[in-house]
């Protein structure tokens, strides 16, 4: 069956065209100039008057489904495409078969597969407007933390400030870190047709991450940027036609730590020279670096304001990742292809990171584009509305306390086979008719994200439905597992607030605390009180707290090559050690079981999840450890 048919010469003519034609004819005009001057048949417009029929023809076959399920099954496809769990092609035709099968439709569609063709599944596209899109990978946590209520915190601290300090355009900044590799994306190439592979030389397997922290002003001032390389003594080759004004700095896994960014604040208070008549506002994302008593105590002295921003948001709502550093990373990769290509087996090293940066920033760090990133995330000028509700659906639909599954219900369902699953769904949204539901009201975007959303919400559907079943029964928003966890939450705050000093403050007693009960722990004396020299690998312990595991990241570190050594005391100190080993190091607790924990890179320590307020594992470095 051919996809693109032409299109024959039969009703040349539109809905519009009838219509003027029985107009015409009603004020006196002759058929036939009637008919000519619409550019409708003669005789078929004489038949269409002595029958009053002025509907357009319908041609070929009849459809499978009316206009109306074709609407409804269109409206469940796109909502679901904006809170983020969108369908694919395959799933669309498994719905449209399982739609047209448990409603008695008359169809043709394939009964081995269970799925409709991909005829039927390019004509429904283009009757309803959609599209198959590469879709970009959102995390759950930022899915669920752009919400109304984050943001609309950030923009009223953010609104408090402007009225406090009247910051001038040219002293509100933003600044992140961004993070890129020695070995470069090749890209898409152009080869032979059918070549079965296809390859594109690059400098290594995989390469070490080197971070660049950048700032940018609301008027498109760059500050020179940080560079932080991935190793333990820094080497002047590693500045070779780097940008200029540009530090370079050390870390061991190459990213920033909490002193690395007082070192960025000073070379920044450097360039910006805030003053009491001439305060800075800078705007930064809530990363554990940038969080400490040090970084407090600078931005005071020096008068910079610090504003954080809501958490797991920076994608939508931080300048430099919005408009920035897209195009960078782009740009780099430009740069490490062309080098790659100058010389025949050239590789790229650290000391060609600073060149090529260097070459990609200054393609990219254009007014325009900083500019255009904090207008476009309300920054400046200040528009708190700058985000619609659709923008906030997912937030709402997936905070929804509708869509919890317990523990118990959720086993129930992984013993079931997807049609059984289906056939529950159905079975319950019939039982239950009238009960309040956000996915059936979703079409009123505005009433759902004015309204709380532990309240019954009751709107109409506006595509009508004469069917059994709904497409909402057959592709539903996924359950939710009930989380007995209640993880801390970070919000949008004024870091350099004195109340917030206090709590900086604590956070230093506490690490404190932990640090001399661990020397406390690694300097318990044998009986005789002689220290014993010998040594014992710290593994002796992990197999027990492997079943800890890192579920999140299969990745390598050096710790696992690495083997610690503590200095052995007496036989009771197994004990100790076991106890060092099972503990948190953070709050020095016991774990749960299935609790997530993350082991430090460098002293091979285990703290829980979330006590280290890391997302994830890798390159996890302990707060007693940075």
């Amino acid at each position: 069956m051919p996809r693109n048919r032409n299109q024959g010469l039969k009703v040349n003519w539109s809905q519009n065209d009838i219509t003027r034609a029985f107009k015409l004819v009603e004020e006196g005009t002759p058929i036939r100039e009637a008919a000519r001057f619409t550019g409708i048949p003669f005789s078929t417009l004489q038949e269409r008057l002595k029958k009053k029929n002025s509907e357009l023809p319908s041609l070929g076959r009849n459809p499978v489904f009316s206009k109306e399920q074709e609407a409804e099954m269109a409206e469940q496809v796109k909502f679901l495409g904006k809170i983020f769990y969108g369908c694919t092609s395959i799933q669309i035709r498994k719905m449209a078969y399982e739609y047209a099968d448990k409603n008695n439709l008359m169809h043709n569609f394939n009964k081995n597969l269970g799925m409709a063709g991909k005829d039927w599944l390019m004509g429904f596209m283009k009757r309803n407007n959609l599209s198959n899109r590469k879709a970009e990978g959102t995390s759950l946590n930022r899915a669920t933390a752009f919400n109304k209520d984050e943001v609309g915190l950030f923009f009223k601290l953010l609104g408090e400030l402007m009225e406090k300090y009247k910051f001038l355009p040219r002293n509100i900044y933003n600044v992140d870190e961004t993070g890129f590799s020695s070995v470069q994306d090749p890209g898409k190439i152009v080869t032979e047709k059918g070549q079965k592979r296809v390859g594109s030389i690059t400098s290594g397997e995989r390469g070490k991450n080197v971070t660049a922290v950048c700032a940018v002003s609301a008027t498109g001032v760059y500050i020179p940027p940080m560079l932080i390389f991935p190793r333990q003594r820094h080497s002047p080759a590693l500045e070779n036609d780097g940008p200029r004004g540009a530090i370079y700095r050390c870390s061991k896994n190459g990213w920033i730590n909490e002193d690395l960014f007082v070192a960025w604040l000073k070379h920044f208070a450097n360039f910006t020279k805030p003053s009491e008549n001439e305060p800075i506002l800078l705007i930064l994302d809530n990363h554990s670096s940038h969080i400490s008593l040090r970084a407090y105590e600078f931005c005071k002295t020096n008068n910079i304001v610090m504003l954080s921003l809501p958490p797991h948001g920076s994608h939508r709502i931080q300048p430099l990742d919005v408009s920035i550093y897209g195009p960078f990373k782009a740009a780099y990769k430009q740069e490490c292809n062309l080098l790659m290509k100058t010389e025949l087996g050239r590789k790229i090293t650290q000391n060609d990171i600073a060149s090529l940066f260097r070459k990609a920033f200054q393609k990219i760090a254009t007014i325009p584009k900083a500019e255009a990133g904090f207008a476009s995330t309300g920054i400046y000028p200040l528009n708190p509305d700058i985000f619609t509700e659709e923008d906030f659906l997912a937030a709402e639909v997936l905070n929804s306390s509708e869509l919890v599954v317990s523990i118990e219900e959720r086993r129930e369902m992984d013993n079931k086979t997807p049609d059984q699953i289906i056939q529950l769904t159905i079975e319950h949204n019939i039982s239950a008719p009238g009960s309040p539901s956000l996915l059936n009201d979703y079409n009123s975007t505005d009433t759902i994200l004015s309204t709380q959303v532990s309240q019954s919400i009751a709107i109409d559907h506006s595509v009508p439905t004469t069917s059994g079943v709904t497409a909402k029964d057959l592709l539903s928003v996924p359950k939710k597992l009930v989380n007995s966890k209640n993880a801390r939450k970070q919000h949008a705050k004024v870091l350099t607030s004195t109340p917030y000093k206090e709590a900086l403050q604590e956070k230093e007693e506490r690490r404190a605390t932990r640090e001399k009960k661990k020397e406390n722990k690694g300097g318990v004396k044998r009986k005789s009180g002689k220290k014993s020299t010998m040594k014992v690998p710290v593994k002796m312990s992990i197999k027990k707290v492997k079943k800890k595991v890192l579920q999140e990241s299969n990745c390598e570190t050096s710790s696992d090559s690495e083997i610690d050594m503590i200095d052995v005391r007496d036989d009771d100190d197994d004990t100790d050690i076991e106890d060092l080993q099972n503990k948190c190091i953070l709050c020095d607790d016991y774990g749960q079981n299935n609790e997530l924990w993350y082991r430090c890179v460098q002293c091979g320590l285990w703290a829980h999840a979330e006590c280290s307020g890391c997302e994830s594992p890798e390159g996890y470095v302990c707060d007693l450890c940075r």
